[in-house]
């Protein structure tokens, strides 16, 4: 990895910081800050955003506890990267699971909840069939005030993600644009261009 590339990635992250922060803030009512905290981090790859994804959840919340983050990945070289990157950052409650998310069941315990559900860059418009089956999971782990989070790198892809998620049974908290996107070299994509918060959508009573 270059120094380019690390500095690159740095402004991204400080980007989807400020982004998360202003949205979690809006759903701040949803988040306990009388326990510790937990993150699911799906479809993770080398996870370049744990550290802020802790950093961002603490300072919404309020929590002075240890954030433990679960990162999972079908690609085992990513995890193997996210893992060191952990490491060097000194981020000790974290975890990489080599699963396939839209089985997610396989590797979590059936009693394994969180307060927050990440999805960076889902990629919805590849596979929907797959996608729609990673929300589900990661709505159903989600414990009663948590909250799922999604970036999208592109518009379409971001409005049939959040029609998809409304469908498996989320309500939308808030959607934002980022206005310090960074340009891709594919024509009408960029790095967290849309970020989207979701809580669990009540059950109807009978």
């Amino acid at each position: 990895m270059t120094s380019e590339q690390e500095s690159q990635f740095a402004r991204e992250n400080a980007a989807l910081s400020r982004l998360l922060r202003r949205a979690l803030a809006h759903a701040a009512p949803s988040l306990p800050n009388d326990r510790p905290l937990s993150i699911l981090d799906l479809a993770c790859g080398p996870c370049r955003e744990a550290e802020t994804l802790i950093h961002s959840l603490r300072e919404v919340s309020g929590s002075s506890s240890d954030i433990r983050l679960v990162g999972a990945d079908i690609r085992r070289a990513e995890l193997d990267e996210a893992a060191s990157r952990a490491r060097a950052a000194g981020l000790a409650h974290t975890e990489f699971l080599a699963a396939d998310c839209s089985k997610l069941d396989h590797a979590l315990a059936s009693s394994e909840n969180f307060d927050l559900t990440f999805l960076r860059h889902q990629n919805f418009w590849n596979d929907p069939a797959a996608w729609l089956r990673i929300f589900e999971h990661g709505l159903s782990r989600l414990n009663d005030d948590g909250l799922l989070v999604i970036t999208s790198y592109f518009d379409r892809e971001h409005a049939l993600a959040v029609r998809a998620l409304e469908r498996a049974g989320a309500e939308l908290v808030v959607s934002a644009r980022n206005d310090d996107s960074i340009d891709l070299s594919t024509h009408g994509k960029s790095v967290d261009r849309h970020l989207a918060v979701f809580r669990r959508r009540p059950a109807r009573r009978p």
